[in-house]
């Protein structure tokens, strides 16, 4: 049971883990670099292989310069990406999120100028974590007033955007500055040292595990192993060559472990090990993207080259894939030093390039031990098999308590063995059904795009005075035909494409400006906006809304469903707050269709109920009729406002009129009509008076 519960506990940290906002960002916007990675890795190989063919020397030092060339910007790029994903996270305007992120890198760059080493530690650590601090930040400080320049709207909406940034992302890179400077006054950590001496490695295990250990978990965070680690690397392919010279001269060999063990045993693929994690997709996932990935990253990991796997997957920050990523390696390296221990397998005795191809690089480092190449090839399985298992686990769930019996009821739950059967994920039918699925969203979004929307405002009439007391603002929208169509065709679209707060940010500012026509001709009244619940939660949008409303002095009310109450409940809470403190009205629509929580009206400062019009249509049935009472002296008892949808005929007009002051929104007065029309029809009402 302890075991189970531990179980359980773990799987869900580590999803938790996983799906976080930061992490994801991490994992989009890497991906979006693999083509310069190809690329650079391309040449790489290139110049490799020219070297070998016995090409011209410029022809080899062109090809290596542009892979010099290109691995130099990645830093750049990745900083970028991954400060555009958190940008959209944040709400906040990509583009000049993604080069503030760029600009940062590039001052660190300046900063550890004369700190080459830390420099080359450092730098593609930087470009991963400053994003996730400083994009936050930038968010942070972008929510205060004196951080932007522009406060009106006297320009654009994305010239506005991006002047706003220039504060934050100042701010943000004086920070960046500072605390750079400050690690440089460390002087372990502005001039990095390392056992620099060859005595490190009389004894093998133990350096053997470090070495593959900490350069494992150095990458694992976007620290590039090898740099961090130069003076031991450096010791370690002084141990080559001292082995040569060792073999040449007819004397034992002194260093089992050394750069040529490591490149042909314990880092198969490169870092990590990472061809026994391609082995492993290509035959246990079941992820059509992963296998995608491994295919293309394929080639490059026969001649040691992991980053596409490192930045695709992505493997840096990913927990799922923490453990065998340090494990590999370090089994393969205590393994191989024992082979070789025990005479099985000859010692590393010849310098080999690292991109040296898988196989080959044994054969040679060993002057053409057969035997190192066998052992190549086992370690590669037992690695592929170690990685297994946490590739199944990232797309499948583990089937363990999928059968419970209940022994009082005498009956056994097959819930997760049914669904398995019935639902069985296909990632290939699945990858095609959302690609179909954004395509129609994308093209119906684009219909959109060319509608007009305007709106258009239905009177609400006293029952007690039969006055005109207000109006709702009603969205609608005109096509190019000039076709008029219903809000719910083209809202639901809107709202998949998350875009509702800024629908409700646009019919605020619209309403706000009717009301302020009318105020320059001598015309007053109340109107009320619907606003979504995703406006509600988000504080940036809310705090937006506020602002726009605030202009018209609480003569600009908004309407929320139940639904928006039951979301965010403390964000909601402040932003009615805030309304009501300016003089807004907050109605709850739909009353009674909802979640109908009646704690909803004590924990929220509501002023007004809108009964919805079904229970005004079911009001001719007798017991429709003893809810829509029950309803209305509930309302009554509470001392709420009431304004009743709906209502089209002079029979529902006379149920309502006999009980307190209603007020009434429907047809048999008026449909919604257009701002300048509704003047008139309010003088209208008052001479009928």
């Amino acid at each position: 049971m302890a075991h189970t519960l531990f179980k359980l506990f773990l799987t869900q940290r580590l999803a938790v883990l996983a799906s976080t906002e930061s992490l994801r960002a991490i994992r989009e916007g890497l991906l979006w670099i693999l083509p310069c990675l190809l690329v650079s890795a391309g040449f790489l190989i290139l110049s490799e292989c020219a070297l070998a063919l016995g090409f011209d020397a410029q022809v080899v030092s062109f090809l290596a310069g542009l892979h010099k060339q290109i691995s130099s910007v990645i830093p750049l790029l990745v900083a970028a990406s991954i400060g555009y994903m958190l940008a959209i996270q944040h709400r906040l305007p990509q583009l000049p999120v993604a080069f503030l992120c760029l600009a940062h890198v590039v001052v660190a760059t300046f900063v550890l100028r004369e700190y080459p080493r830390a420099s080359a530690t450092f730098l593609l650590f930087i470009a991963i974590a400053s994003p996730l601090i400083n994009v936050p930040a930038i968010a942070w400080l972008h929510r205060f007033r004196w951080t932007r320049l522009v406060n009106q709207d006297l320009v654009g909406h994305n010239l506005k955007g991006t002047i706003n940034m220039v504060i934050p992302g100042a701010l943000t890179a004086l920070s960046l500055v500072a605390v750079l400077s400050l690690l440089l006054l460390i002087p372990h950590v502005a001039q990095i040292q390392g056992p620099q001496v060859l005595d490190a490695l009389q004894t093998p295990y133990g350096s053997g595990l470090f070495v593959t250990l900490m350069n494992s978990l150095l990458w694992f965070f976007g620290i590039h192993g090898v740099y961090a680690m130069q003076p031991l690397f450096d010791a370690l392919d002084q141990a080559v060559a001292l082995n040569g010279a060792a073999l040449a001269a007819g004397e034992p060999v002194l260093y089992l472990l050394n750069n040529g063990l490591l490149g042909s045993f314990a880092f198969i693929g490169g870092s990590g090990a990472t061809l026994c994690l391609l082995l492993a997709i290509l035959l246990f996932s079941k992820s059509q993207s992963m296998r995608l990935l491994a295919v293309a990253s394929l080639p490059l990991s026969l001649f040691n080259v992991s980053e596409v796997l490192l930045f695709g997957l992505p493997i840096i920050l990913n927990p799922r894939l923490f453990i065998p990523f340090l494990l590999v390696p370090a089994f393969n390296a205590m393994v191989a030093l024992m082979v070789v221990q025990l005479g099985w397998v000859s010692p590393a005795v010849a310098s080999v390039p690292f991109t040296a191809p898988v196989l080959l690089n044994a054969y040679l480092s060993t002057h053409g031990d057969v035997a190192a190449v066998v052992l190549q090839i086992v370690l590669l399985g037992a690695g592929t098999l170690v990685y297994a298992p946490y590739v199944r686990a990232i797309h499948r769930q583990s089937s363990d308590g999928g059968t419970v019996y209940l022994k009082s009821l005498d009956m056994t739950f097959r819930g997760l063995e049914e669904k398995g059967r019935l639902l069985e994920f296909d990632p290939v039918l699945a990858t095609h059904q959302t690609l179909a699925r954004q395509a129609a969203e994308l093209n119906r979004i684009q219909q959109i795009s060319d509608y007009e929307f305007y709106l258009e405002f239905q009177p609400q009439i006293s029952t007690r005075t039969g006055l005109c007391t207000g109006c709702e603002a009603l969205m609608r929208a005109r096509d190019s035909q000039g076709t008029v169509h219903s809000p719910w065709e083209f809202l639901q679209w809107l709202a998949h494409a998350r875009l509702m707060p800024d629908v409700d940010v646009w019919v605020a500012s619209q309403a706000v400006r009717q009301y302020q026509k009318w105020q320059k001709v001598g015309f007053e009244l109340p109107m009320t906006i619907n606003i979504s619940s995703t406006t509600l939660k988000d504080a940036a949008y809310g705090d937006r809304l506020v602002e726009i409303l605030r202009q018209a002095r609480g003569q600009v009310s908004v309407e929320i469903t139940e639904d928006a109450l039951v979301s965010d409940i403390p964000a909601t809470r402040q932003t009615i707050q805030k309304l009501q403190a300016m003089g807004a009205k907050v109605y709850l629509d739909d009353f009674g269709t909802g979640f109908s929580a009646l704690s909803y009206l004590h924990q929220f400062p509501v002023d007004f109920i809108k009964i919805d019009r079904s229970f005004v249509v079911a009001q001719h049935d007798p017991k429709g009729a003893q809810v829509l009472t029950g309803m209305l002296r509930f309302c009554e008892a509470l001392d709420l406002g009431v304004v009743v949808e709906g209502v089209e005929t002079a029979e529902q007009l006379a149920f309502l009129s006999n009980g307190p002051e209603l007020f009434i929104q429907g047809w048999y007065f008026s449909k919604a009509l257009p701002g300048d029309q509704l003047p008139r029809f309010v003088r209208e009402r008052r001479a009928l008076v």
